[in-house]
């Protein structure tokens, strides 16, 4: 309960704008149709409020009793998020990347069914992260729900 607290007390801190991009996600994650968009980018100078949407959303889905994951592309930015770790972490991305990396999480873990379980993923700082890093999660995504929409067909938000 103390999550869904802390997510009702964020929304009446969101503008319009915040709130705005909030609901959406919130709405491809619980009132899913094949033709909406899983995947959104928020982007926005520094200060204006991209970790609190990040967080709001990590609180409302998790306060639902869902996982949600929170990971950025370097430890400082993770640190900022709620449960957040690095994108390395948690998808075990190698640090030698080309073109057909691939994670080094293996099906049937812990550390996939927490991937499969989530309800949406929340990446800070996406735009410093590689592109071979995105492509080799999109595999592992795709590898483990057994789905061949991008990143699996997880609601994911990049920022």
């Amino acid at each position: 309960m103390e999550e869904q607290s802390k997510a009702n007390t964020n929304i009446e801190k969101l503008n319009s704008e915040q709130r705005y991009a909030v609901y959406k996600v919130l709405h491809a994650i619980y009132e899913y149709q094949t033709d909406m968009p899983k995947c959104f980018f928020l982007d926005g100078p520094a200060g204006t409020g991209k970790t609190f949407v990040y967080s709001t959303l990590l609180h409302a889905v998790r306060g639902k009793g869902d996982q949600a994951i929170a990971v950025a592309s370097t430890g400082i930015a993770a640190t900022f998020l709620s449960g957040g770790r690095t994108a390395h972490s948690i998808f075990k991305i190698p640090l030698t990347l080309n073109a057909t990396s691939t994670c080094n999480l293996k099906p049937n873990t812990s550390e996939a069914k927490i991937l499969l379980d989530a309800k949406v993923i929340v990446w800070d700082e996406a735009p410093m992260t590689h592109v071979h890093a995105f492509l080799a999660v999109d595999r592992l995504l795709k590898d483990l729900t057994k789905c061949d929409e991008p990143f699996g067909g997880k609601i994911i938000l990049l920022g």
